[in-house]
């Protein structure tokens, strides 16, 4: 019997647009599972990423991160 995925569990997601073969795409890497995907928009990023994880929890139940009280990711660009 597979584990049931909680939904409310959080994840640290990051998104950056990025151009592939002269096409602006989003790509959006979920930090707690170190996986990616990626869309045309901002929307469908975050819309595939979602999807993306609950795929990839549904195979690996035991990979659900545990609700943590951590400040959230910082980001930041670093011109060098």
């Amino acid at each position: 019997m597979k584990e049931e995925f909680n939904m409310t569990n959080a994840f640290d997601i990051v998104v950056n647009e990025e151009h592939l073969e002269q096409k602006k795409v989003f790509v959006a890497h979920c930090l707690n599972l170190g996986i990616t995907s990626q869309g045309k928009t901002f929307e469908e990023a975050m819309e595939n990423i979602k999807d993306a994880i609950k795929l990839y929890l549904e195979e690996n139940p035991q990979e659900v991160p545990e609700n943590e009280d951590l400040m959230p990711p910082m980001a930041t660009r670093l011109f060098l």
